[in-house]
């Protein structure tokens, strides 16, 4: 991207979301992977804009295991809140007879700040394991709260998903989470999820395209909701894999007066050029080979109206 200049800082959304609603120093644009759902809010409208969609990988290191270790929403939910802590545990071993499954603790990482990964998980059990306690959130011990057995959340915390992938990589026999980019050129194993159709499936962005693509988009929501998606984690979609999410950009939405019918702010109308040239020129040439979804259909075409709003 040439047309201006973008200054771009990879922390996490729960960041991203807080600079963009600053006071003080509110930031241009935000990238997150879920929409504001507490305070601080951003002042004045603003948009959410769909980018870009792909898979939350399951990535692990346990002794001689290669990819494709089946596993279930309840295997996940085990792992996480301290009810399994081997590999070779029966749950474990009934979806993968054909592994040998070494007799080692698993080592459990998870992402420690506001995390929109926390939030599509937690949400993915929460959907899919209803009962058991899981609460949508972007902060893991919120999360996990109501369905761990232990009085701390397990495992070890991590700021961010590089930093969780660089980790899960130097540590025989661990257990983690993050995007398929990150998995891809890390040294680990990816796990295979069951799907609402029965079947397990790889999470590859062939994969989520289709999961993503069979998902509803709001129209009658808030400014800030229109043209996000509604996710179902427990829709059945032959082929499709089931944790797989949207990265969303936030930006200023300009609201047309009588006297001034467009926007003439040239660091706000910079950010929708950059947002367009994301979903129209950057995701569709570069997204598969880095693990990731282009938008398509209706879900393009509603970005691109979004998109027109900012300014």
């Amino acid at each position: 991207y040439t047309n201006n200049t973008v200054t771009y800082t990879s922390t996490g959304s729960g960041t991203g979301k807080n600079n963009f609603a600053s006071t003080t120093d509110p930031y241009d644009f935000a990238a997150t992977d879920s929409l504001y759902s507490a305070a601080p809010y951003p002042t004045g409208t603003y948009v959410t804009v769909p980018l870009l969609g792909g898979p939350v990988a399951f990535a692990y290191t346990a002794a001689k295991v290669a990819d494709g270790l089946n596993l279930t929403a309840q295997n996940i939910s085990d792992i996480f809140t301290g009810r399994v802590t081997k590999w070779n545990d029966a749950s474990i071993k009934a979806n993968n007879t054909k592994l040998a499954l070494p007799n080692k603790a698993i080592k459990v990482f998870y992402r420690s700040g506001s995390s929109g990964t926390n939030e599509n998980i937690s949400n993915y059990l929460a959907q899919n394991l209803p009962g058991q306690g899981w609460v949508k959130s972007s902060t893991w011990s919120t999360a996990i709260a109501g369905a761990k057995l232990n009085t701390t959340v397990v495992g070890t915390g991590l700021a961010t998903s590089t930093l969780v992938s660089e980790t899960l990589e130097d540590t025989l026999n661990g257990f983690g989470y993050f995007d398929l980019s990150d998995a891809i050129t890390a040294d680990v194993s990816i796990a295979k999820l069951k799907n609402a159709a029965g079947a397990f499936i790889a999470p590859t962005a062939s994969a989520a395209a289709k999961f993503i693509n069979a998902q509803s988009i709001i129209t009658n929501g808030t400014d800030a909701t229109n043209g996000t998606l509604n996710v179902d984690f427990t829709k059945s979609v032959s082929g499709a894999y089931q944790l797989s999410i949207v990265t969303y950009g936030v930006a200023p939405r300009y609201v047309p007066t009588p006297t001034a019918k467009v926007s003439t702010n040239a660091s706000k109308l910079a950010v929708g050029d950059f947002f367009k040239y994301v979903v129209s020129s950057c995701i569709p040439a570069k997204a598969a080979s880095l693990g990731y979804v282009a938008l398509g259909g209706a879900l393009k075409t509603s970005a691109l109206n979004q998109i027109k709003t900012i300014g």
